[in-house]
């Protein structure tokens, strides 16, 4: 009621979902679960990178340095990436190369690709970068955020080969949003649902289902933890739908022998058993 318009996670559809555009959703599906892929084992592996240096002073020094000069170099990539979606989804992606050094190439085609591949790329870096320096955030936005630069890409470059009619880019940004979010998560529903929601209607609810089911299984095909729950099954930590195999695996044999026990001699006679069983 406040902001109107300017809620960053309310974005509104431009163009009506085609059904011709269903083969293209489909292979968005497969570019997004890889997308999705390389963003759970790139944050795996700057995780196990940064958890080397113990000191926090020099973790926080070292992301601090780094992320100033990804954004200085990719100016999208600073805070959640809502701002930049806008862009993309009111049509003005140009303005993507605002404040870069990259602004006099923003006519190039294939150099506007380039830096959107970058952004993809980047984006996990600072994402995770941010989080084990010491900052404050989650893995929610950025990986939606990076859907939505890989939608963007990947129905750009089809409009620009002119293979068949123009794309909506809009609707392969908010869709892309959904593919990776769904597959990082491994929530397929939450990641449609939520994206329907941003938009206040259910337009795209097909291409959100056929899309974001086949990220799910191609990342599933490669990956079946998620990225929350590979850390819990790491430690030996994960309750899965079989709990009594989950509840034998955690339990500690230490902890259920009784060291509070009565003990009988060889040679008691039964009038000693008596006894102790009357003490008790």
């Amino acid at each position: 009621m406040l902001l109107a318009e300017k809620i960053l996670v309310h974005f509104e559809i431009s163009e009506p979902f085609v059904i011709g555009d269903v083969p293209f959703f489909l292979l968005l599906g497969v570019l997004t679960g890889l997308v999705s892929l390389y963003f759970n084992r790139a944050t795996d592996l700057l995780t196990s990178l940064m958890d080397r240096f113990n000191n926090i002073w020099l973790r926080g020094i070292l992301g601090v340095s780094v992320l100033g000069v990804l954004v200085f170099l990719f100016p999208p990539l600073y805070g959640e990436g809502y701002d930049a979606i806008r862009l993309i989804i009111s049509g003005d992606s140009i303005n993507l190369l605002d404040n870069s050094f990259f602004y006099t190439f923003r006519d190039n085609i294939w150099f506007f690709l380039g830096f959107l591949l970058f952004l993809i790329i980047m984006k996990v870096v600072a994402t995770t970068l941010t989080l084990e320096s010491g900052g404050i955030g989650g893995i929610f936005a950025p990986s939606a955020v990076t859907g939505g630069f890989a939608g963007f890409g990947f129905a750009r470059l089809i409009n620009e080969f002119g293979i068949t009619r123009p794309l909506s880019e809009a609707n392969f940004t908010l869709v892309g949003m959904a593919g990776v979010l769904g597959a990082v998560l491994h929530a397929p529903l939450t990641a449609i649902f939520l994206i329907a929601e941003m938009t206040n209607v259910y337009e795209l609810i097909v291409p959100l289902m056929l899309t974001t089911t086949i990220s799910v299984v191609t990342i599933k095909t490669f990956d079946p933890q998620s990225i929350f729950t590979k850390r819990l099954a790491e430690r030996g930590e994960l309750l899965t739908h079989h709990k009594d195999q989950a509840v034998l695996t955690l339990l500690n044999v230490r902890d259920v022998i009784d060291h509070d026990l009565m003990t009988i001699p060889p040679d008691a006679t039964l009038g000693d058993l008596t006894l102790s069983l009357i003490h008790i």
